[in-house]
């Protein structure tokens, strides 16, 4: 197999009219197996990379000649990792579309298509175990198990091991998004209480809000 494939580079041509051609689907085994199972083999990763295929008057164009295609209409894809009081975990919305809480006692959340998988993901160029995102004492980290279609951050692709970096942009198959860290926690003062008061009663902002800013509290000379 093999690995040293460039990342795609955009161009900059004007977009003619496209059209979409969607090839073969891949296996929809009900078999929930285990994401490092051996009997999980991927046998249809030449499959796998037979994802939707955009068409110029009948004939394939390259996804990098229309980069923009893949983000219309989408909103902001995202995981974060957060590492606070020895509990470490990661926050995405790369799940149903709605942001969600995943914890790991071994602090190593797969990636793949594999049902096993921490984050499975139903894309047709990812591997079933196309790569993990691992916590330790320097930070977070990408690894690519061998992916066929490898992994990306920034445009650069991973060889192997990746650190991670607050609002680095990792690219696995057809599915990008932004890579946000917190390690850090601050402790914010407390709302004056009458505003507080307001705010938790407040049903229609009829009236305005009083002015409580350390201006307003000086005495006036």
């Amino acid at each position: 197999m093999n690995l040293e494939s460039a990342a795609p580079e955009p161009s900059n041509h004007p977009t003619p009219e496209i059209s979409l051609a969607d090839p073969q689907g891949v296996d929809s085994s009900s078999e929930k197996q285990a994401f490092w199972s051996d009997q999980d083999q991927d046998h249809d990763e030449g499959g796998a990379a037979k994802a939707q295929t955009l068409m110029l008057n009948g004939y394939p164009i390259p996804e990098a000649e229309f980069p923009h295609l893949s983000t219309i209409e989408r909103k902001l894809k995202y995981v974060q990792g957060i590492s606070q009081s020895r509990q470490v975990y990661l926050i995405t919305n790369l799940l149903q579309d709605i942001s969600q809480m995943l914890l790991q006692s071994q602090n190593v959340w797969t990636i793949g298509r594999n049902r096993g998988a921490a984050l499975c993901l139903g894309d047709r160029k990812l591997s079933r175990r196309h790569a993990v995102i691992l916590y330790d004492a320097e930070g977070f980290h990408l690894i690519d198990l061998n992916s066929m279609n490898g992994s990306y951050v920034n445009g650069d692709r991973v060889q192997q091991r990746h650190h991670l970096k607050d609002g680095d942009r990792v690219c696995l198959g057809s599915i990008e998004f932004f890579f946000f860290m917190s390690q850090q926690r601050h402790s914010l003062e407390p709302i004056h209480p009458e505003v507080l008061s307001r705010l938790q009663n407040l049903k229609s902002r009829s009236t305005p809000f009083a002015d409580y800013s350390e201006q307003q509290q000086k005495p006036k000379i």
